[in-house]
C-alpha cells in the first residue's frame, strides 16, 4: 500500500493510523458512523477551529497582517463555522477597515475571505480589492507584493500571482466583473516561463528551479486561466489537454511526496537541508491544483488520504500545526486542506450565475 505508512499493534491495541488503514481496504466493519479517516479528519477540524479561536485578538486580528487575517477567516468559514459567529464577523470588521493595505496578498486573500463570509455584505470593499489587482498586474502577467503603480513596470512572483488569480476566480464566480485581459496575460506568461522539467520555481530570476508548492499553484493558475479565457466556468471546463497544465502534473507525479515540499531545499539554497520547507503550503497548493483540474489521484495514488495523513499525525495536541511555518499560517492551510475548500472557491451560486462574455 505506497504512501501510507502503518505503524505496529502493540500490546493487543490497534493504532489508529492501521484502523484508517483497515478501513480504507473494506477489512473491518463498522457498525454505526462513518469510517474512523473521517471521524478523525473532523476531530482534527474542530481541534483547529478551537485552537485558531484562542488565537484571534480583540481587534478581531489573527497573525501580524490583514493578510494573515483574512487566510485564518477562510479557513475558519471552510471548517463550517458560520458567518454570524462573532469571531467571524470581528474579522470581517477588521478587514473592512484595513483593507486595501497596498499589498497583493491583503487584496487576494481579503477577496477571497470576504467573498465567503458575505459576498453582499462585503461587496463594495471586494469591487475595490479587484481592481486594485487588476490595476496592480506586472507587464509580464504576474504579481507581486505590492500593487503600487511602480510595481506593474517590474516582474513578480509566481506566490502573489497564484493567490491574486485564484482571487479574481472566486470574485468573477460570484458575479463580480472581471476583464479577460489580466487571466489571458497570466496564462501566457506561466506557459512562456515554465521550466523545462515542467515545473516553476519562485520566479524566472529568484528561486527558479522547480519545487512542489510553486509548480502546484502553476497548474492551478493555469487552469484558471484557460477557463476565464474560453469565458466558462472551472467546473465546466475540460480537465486535460492544456499543455502546461499536464506538463506540471507530470513532474508532481513524478516528485510527489505529501510529507515535503520536493525541490523546495535545493531552491531555496542557503544551506537549506531539507525539503520540508513550507510543507503546508505545498499540501494546500496539491489541493487547489487538483480541486480545480478534478483530478482525485496522482499517478495512482490518492492525493487527498496521503496529505490528511501526514496533517493528522502532524497536529498539536492543542490542535495547531506547525513546522517549519508559523502556527498561524501552518494551522490555516491544513484546514483548508482538510475541507478542499478550493471547489467552493470558484463554484458559482446559482444566484451569482450570469452569461460570461468576452471582456468580463
Amino acid at each position: 500500500m505506497r504512501g501510507w505508512r502503518v505503524t505496529s499493534v502493540i500490546n493487543g491495541n490497534v493504532s489508529r493510523r492501521v484502523l484508517c488503514v483497515l478501513s480504507l481496504c473494506g477489512l473491518i466493519a463498522h457498525a454505526d458512523g462513518p469510517p474512523p479517516r473521517k471521524d478523525a479528519v473532523a476531530v482534527a477540524v474542530k481541534k483547529g477551529v478551537g485552537w485558531l479561536r484562542t488565537e484571534q485578538k480583540a481587534n478581531g486580528e489573527w497573525g501580524t497582517n490583514a493578510g494573515e487575517t483574512a487566510l485564518a477567516l477562510m479557513a475558519m468559514l471552510h471548517s463550517g463555522v458560520a458567518p454570524t459567529d462573532r469571531v467571524c464577523k470581528r474579522a470581517a470588521r477588521f478587514l473592512e477597515r484595513e483593507l486595501p493595505d497596498g499589498t497583493v496578498y491583503g487584496a487576494a486573500l481579503g477577496t477571497i475571505a470576504l467573498l465567503a463570509q458575505s459576498p453582499e455584505g462585503h461587496g463594495k470593499t471586494v469591487r475595490k480589492l479587484v481592481d486594485h489587482l487588476i490595476e496592480g498586474q506586472c507587464v509580464n502577467g504576474q504579481w507581486t507584493y505590492a500593487y503600487r503603480r511602480t510595481a506593474k513596470k517590474k516582474g513578480g512572483d509566481n506566490s502573489n500571482t497564484q493567490i491574486a488569480i485564484l482571487a479574481l476566480e472566486a470574485a468573477r464566480a460570484r458575479g463580480i466583473r472581471v476583464p479577460v485581459e489580466p487571466f489571458r496575460k497570466c496564462e501566457q506568461y506561466f506557459l512562456a516561463s515554465q521550466n523545462k522539467d515542467g515545473g516553476f520555481g519562485y520566479s524566472e530570476k529568484q528561486r527558479s528551479r522547480s519545487y512542489a508548492s510553486m509548480t502546484a499553484g502553476g497548474a492551478m493558475a493555469m487552469r484558471i486561466c484557460v477557463a476565464a479565457r474560453k469565458n466558462v466556468w472551472v467546473r465546466d471546463a475540460e480537465a486535460d489537454g492544456h499543455p502546461g497544465v499536464d506538463r506540471a502534473f507530470a513532474w508532481i507525479q513524478r516528485n510527489f511526496k505529501p510529507e515535503f515540499n520536493t525541490g523546495a531545499a535545493a531552491a531555496f539554497g542557503k544551506g537549506r537541508a531539507s525539503d520540508s520547507f513550507w510543507r503546508h503550503y505545498w499540501l494546500w497548493s496539491l489541493e487547489r491544483a487538483c480541486s480545480v483540474t478534478r483530478k482525485k489521484q496522482i499517478g495512482k495514488r490518492d492525493w487527498y488520504a496521503e496529505g490528511a495523513d501526514f496533517l493528522l499525525e502532524g497536529q498539536h495536541e492543542k490542535g495547531l500545526w506547525r513546522g517549519p511555518e508559523r502556527a498561524i499560517v501552518a494551522t490555516c492551510f491544513a484546514l483548508l486542506f482538510f475541507n478542499r475548500s478550493t471547489e467552493r472557491v470558484v463554484t458559482p451560486r446559482d444566484r451569482d450565475l450570469r452569461p460570461v462574455t468576452e471582456g468580463d
